[in-house]
């Protein structure tokens, strides 16, 4: 195995999978600003758009391949359009013992006071 590759390995294995909010932040914000406004094909693209504008992007040192579905390696990002977690499952994500993910008490503050409340009733889930 080439050292690039050992080393991208390495970091891939070594580093604690985590929850991240970046993409439920962004999808929440454009659902607030255009639902009710334009049709829902044009929803789901502005949407769509806004994610695409905002998110950030992860290019690590020695990748020829890039991109994360976060903003860092490991970073799992929700969509609360589907479901919304509520802060049990959170603890329950944190805290279980095969794959379990990382959640800050930072990321179940956001999900508390601006995710659920906005998705209450209207996830699919």
């Amino acid at each position: 195995m080439k050292e690039r590759v050992k080393k991208l390995r390495e970091k891939s294995i070594n580093t604690q999978p985590y929850m991240s909010l970046e993409r439920a932040q962004l999808v929440t914000e454009a659902y607030q600003k255009y639902t009710g406004k334009v049709s829902f094909p044009v929803l789901r693209a502005l949407i769509f758009k806004h994610v695409l504008e905002n998110k950030s992007i992860c290019i690590n040192e020695g990748e020829l391949i890039v991109g994360e579905r976060g903003e860092a390696p490991r970073a799992t990002p929700t969509y609360p359009e589907l479901c919304c977690h509520s802060i049990e499952d959170l603890n329950l994500i944190n805290n279980r013992e095969k794959i379990a993910f990382k959640v800050s008490e930072e990321v179940k503050k956001i999900q508390r006071k601006k995710i659920i409340p906005y998705w209450k009733n209207r996830s699919i889930r």
